[in-house]
């Protein structure tokens, strides 16, 4: 409660600021945004394209499949719009199955992985960034033995286990391997995915940078690439959209630059503003995507997978 009170009290802070905010800048982080949907769109399918070479992937339904699935990620826990993105892709690939199809978004998050740790050591290398946090020496010990306590358990529980699911997880690995199917493949990984997941990155990168801009934060690349990489990191958190821990975050990232409270007032009229687009693109997708003119109607369809139905309006 005191997270959601705290951030009850920024949004009116950030309301207080709308009149102040520059228009120009809005419009272009805007536009960028709906590019960054766009090219992670393109990359997913190219993934899908390796997978199941002798099927058509459709390139629009696959878009609004991904679209659906972002803007229900800022609203379900623990990032429920995957799930929604690999029911949908799944009812327009005909024979594919969920565990490639959720292998397949893998991939993305593999190269999101790599381009933002890239992005930070080179960042903290060049002393553009602030100095991450170690482990305590009193307390390294204890996370050791921690962590192989865990792998114990887990092995063991996987020993009992084996016998019975041998046969399910033989048939899920089967299907995860053919979702990576475009690894194997350098050409066309940097033919159909690279070049679009790259373009992502820089459209999010220049998406923060302007919105800077637009709240009058004088900030230069490296301050939009580091808020990039660790608001990112707020989706790990199993709380819609990361709620609270983007905030965190994002203070961290920018401080040095402004205050903390303008930090979390930045963060969070970014948030807002990046989950209306997402959220309204992602409601057009759907309608689209279900042929309804009903956006709950869509909603609801999104979030249970269920078929396409037929056009209603």
């Amino acid at each position: 409660m005191t997270v959601v009170g705290g951030i009850a009290g920024q949004l009116a802070a950030v309301a207080e600021r709308v009149g102040e905010l520059d228009g120009r800048y809005l419009a272009v982080a805007l536009l960028l945004q709906l590019a960054t949907l766009a090219f992670r769109a393109l990359a997913w399918r190219g993934v899908l394209a390796a997978a199941y070479p002798a099927e058509r992937i459709p390139g629009v339904g696959v878009g609004c499949a991904y679209a659906a699935g972002v803007a229900l990620n800022a609203f379900v826990p623990a990032r429920g719009g995957e799930g929604a993105k690999v029911a949908l892709v799944r009812a327009q690939i005909p024979g594919s199955s969920v565990a490639t199809i959720a292998a397949s978004l893998s991939v993305l998050l593999v190269l999101d992985a790599v381009l933002g740790a890239a992005l930070t050591a080179v960042l903290w290398g060049l002393g553009l960034a602030p100095g991450l946090p170690s482990v305590p020496t009193s307390g390294r010990a204890l996370l050791v033995a921690a962590l192989v306590a865990l792998a114990l358990v887990g092995a063991l529980v996987l020993a009992l286990a084996v016998p019975r699911v041998a046969r399910a997880v033989r048939g899920f690995l089967a299907g995860a391997a053919r979702g990576l199917s475009v690894l194997r493949n350098p050409w066309t990984y940097g033919r159909t995915v690279l070049p679009f997941q790259l373009s992502a990155w820089m459209c999010r990168i220049a998406v923060a940078y302007f919105v800077l801009h637009a709240f009058h934060v004088a900030a230069g690349l490296d301050t939009a690439i580091l808020l990039v990489v660790f608001t990112g990191l707020s989706t790990a958190v199993p709380a819609p959209g990361g709620a609270g821990s983007q905030q965190v975050l994002a203070t961290f990232a920018l401080q040095g630059v402004v205050s903390t409270a303008a930090a979390v007032s930045f963060s969070v009229g970014m948030q807002v503003g990046i989950t209306a687009v997402n959220a309204g693109v992602g409601i057009a997708a759907t309608m689209l995507l279900f042929r309804t003119m009903r956006p709950l109607a869509a909603i609801r369809a999104a979030r249970t997978g269920s078929p396409f139905g037929p056009r209603s309006t």
